[in-house]
């Protein structure tokens, strides 16, 4: 349990500000208004004493203005440069140089003159071009445009005219050698398709090519007979071979005529059998003559058929041989046509470059006509090639300089300089005054139920880098305070760190869990990761305050959060943000005065719990660092009566942190 504390003192001490005489305001503020009105004049002199310089300008189309129904033509970038360089040209600013002496002789300029001050800008992404002139006097500067503007268009319409002379004859004279080519062409196109025998372009209307066509035709009929003929022939000799009768057409009737006989008589003499005995019929001599009738018919009918099938073979064999013969002189004549279509093949080929040729000739000399015709029917002198947009103005309103502006950058300088020598008069001329004042001191007590943080914005820079020059148990418990104590950051109960905790986020709970371990805020940016061994569950501080702290397991965990949100150098999250992230949690937790709980309060909880448990100084240093002289009076009162305990007996865990 905390023990009660004891009452803080707070010593307020100061000088009270030193009094003296102030130097009259009226001297000031006739330097002030001295300098402001001299600065003042000499600015607006210098405004308006510069010599206005104005502008006048013209827009020119550089090309042809296009019909309503036809689309304009793109930019062109080059043709833009130049007329550009035509326009700055000696020959043209000759010519404005001529014009503006005639029409008034104060308006005599110089060609290096005129160059100085006529320049032309491009539009971007257009034909246009704007002739522009700057100079002093408007009236002159517009004349000297326009007549700019009138000299280029009468100058271009001369040049047009010219050109179109010089693009008339060489289209002429072009035209007269294409003449003579195409005519030359036409000539050797004849000559070449009257000694090659070629009728035109189409292949097949060619006799070469027609006459292989009608030998290719002719070639696939007679190889058709020749296999049919075949056919034929193989099918009369499988007739033979089995015996059946194959008889040509011419003899069928003869044969047919023989078989009615044979088989007449053999009718004939069946019917004899049947009546009569063979020893009856041959002994009759009118019947015993009758089967050697019949057998001599049998005879001449096998004769008959015998020589029908040799003579139908032999037709077949002969058709055979026809067609074989005729696909022969076929395949002959179809190689010998090959060749010569081969041949006419190449010549054809001239041909068609020939004639490829005289329509190239033909194209050009037609386009030739068609440009000679738009040139003589264009009306170039009517409808120049150029127009003048917009003609030049006369010019109200300056381009330089701007005086609106360099007004009113002179009066903020004239007034900037008054205040400047203003001030500087003023300390040059200052007297020394008393360092110090009269010495005041104030006291604030807070009671012992200390509940309410204590305001530590001022003086939390005092608690790094010191070492302790007093022992803690060195000191009696109950002393006064000393005469110039710090004012200690707020303690935290238990139970508003516990609720405080639990409306912290992870990563901001790991940090709370560093600095209630012994980690103060002002070690956390030497924090890397590598200051954590998770096998010995400890935090390795480098520094001057060097030291290892040993972290409980149950609390181990939590640091998760802090090595992730730092890198091998350094802490991501500043000091700053955690002390406003502890700030927001309070609120959250609705803790008495948020404001004041920070990162540094939490260690400096952290710091009294293990001293109310009468640890020693040594132990104390080893645990939390060294702790600066002055913060080791204040804390001597929060020590146990009895002195240092045995260090076994000491609990360096805070009762409510997670775990």
């Amino acid at each position: 349990m905390n023990s009660p504390q004891l009452p803080s003192v707070e010593l307020i001490q100061g000088n009270t500000a030193p009094t003296g005489d102030l130097p009259p305001r009226g001297h000031r503020f006739k330097v002030f208004l001295l300098v402001l009105l001299l600065s003042g004049a000499l600015g607006v002199a210098l405004v308006y004493g510069r010599s206005p310089v104005y502008r006048a300008f013209a827009s020119v189309l550089t090309v042809e203005p296009k019909a309503v129904d036809m689309r304009s033509a793109d930019a062109d970038i080059e043709h833009v440069a130049i007329q550009g360089r035509l326009l700055l040209g000696e020959e043209l600013l000759g010519r404005l140089a001529g014009r503006l002496g005639d029409e008034n002789p104060e308006d005599s300029f110089s060609l290096d003159q005129l160059r100085t001050t006529l320049s032309v800008a491009p539009v971007p992404d257009t034909n246009l071009l704007e002739l522009r002139a700057e100079g002093e006097y408007p009236q002159q500067l517009q004349r000297m445009v326009n007549l700019w503007a009138e000299s280029y268009e009468a100058f271009r319409a001369e040049e047009i005219e010219a050109a179109t002379g010089r693009t008339t004859a060489e289209i002429k004279d072009q035209q007269t050698e294409l003449g003579h080519k195409i005519d030359t062409a036409r000539a050797a196109l004849q000559t070449f398709r009257e000694t090659h025998d070629i009728v035109s372009l189409e292949r097949d209307e060619n006799r070469s090519l027609a006459s292989l066509k009608g030998l290719n035709d002719s070639l696939n009929k007679a190889r058709e007979r020749l296999v049919e003929a075949q056919a034929r022939k193989f099918a009369v000799d499988d007739a033979i071979a089995r015996g059946e009768a194959v008889i040509p057409d011419e003899q069928k009737s003869d044969i047919t005529r023989l078989q009615l006989a044979v088989q007449r008589g053999r009718t004939h003499l069946a019917e004899l059998r049947q009546k009569y005995t063979e020893r009856y019929i041959e002994r009759d001599p009118v019947l015993k003559s009758l089967p050697n009738e019949v057998r001599a018919m049998e005879r001449d009918l096998a004769n008959a058929l015998r020589l029908a099938g040799q003579t139908v073979s032999d037709e077949s064999a002969q058709a055979v041989e026809t067609a074989r013969g005729a696909v022969n002189a076929l395949e002959t004549d179809l190689d010998a046509q090959q060749s010569r279509v081969q041949t006419f093949t190449e010549r054809f080929k001239e041909f068609q470059a020939l004639e490829e040729g005289l329509a190239r000739l033909d194209t050009l000399y037609a386009e030739n006509e068609e440009r000679l015709a738009q040139i003589q029917v264009r009306n170039l002198k009517k409808f120049p090639p150029i127009q003048i947009v917009e003609w030049a103005r006369l010019p109200t309103r300056p381009i330089y300089p701007d005086y609106e502006r360099d007004l009113v950058i002179a009066l903020g300088s004239a007034l900037a300089l008054a205040l400047f020598v203003t001030w500087l008069v003023e300390y040059l001329s200052a007297k020394p005054t008393p360092a110090t004042g009269q010495p005041t001191i104030g006291v604030r007590i807070y009671g012992g139920d200390q509940t309410q943080a204590l305001d530590h914005n001022t003086d939390q820079e005092r608690l790094i880098d010191a070492n302790p020059q007093s022992q803690l148990a060195s000191s009696p418990s109950h002393t006064e305070p000393a005469a110039e104590l710090p004012v200690l950051p707020r303690e935290l109960a238990v139970s508003e760190v516990r609720s405080l905790l639990g409306e912290c986020t992870p990563n901001t709970i790991g940090y709370a869990v560093l600095m209630m371990s012994g980690v103060s805020p002002y070690e956390l940016p030497l924090l890397h990761a590598q200051c954590f061994d998770a096998d010995s569950l400890a935090v390795k501080l480098s520094g001057a305050g060097r030291r290892i702290i040993q972290i409980d397991h149950r609390h181990w965990p939590t640091l998760d959060n802090v090595r992730n949100d730092m890198d091998t150098a350094r802490m991501t999250l500043s000091v700053a943000d955690l002390d406003q992230r502890l700030n927001e949690a309070a609120g959250r937790a609705r803790l008495a005065d948020p404001g004041s709980v920070n990162a540094l309060a939490l260690w400096h909880t952290y710091v009294l719990y293990l001293i109310r448990q009468g640890i020693d100084t040594s132990a104390l240093t080893k645990r939390v660092g060294a702790i600066p002289s002055e913060l080791f009076r204040a804390l001597v009162h929060f020590a146990p009566p009895g002195g240092n305990r045995p260090l076994d007996s000491i609990d360096f865990t805070y009762p409510a942190l997670p775990g």
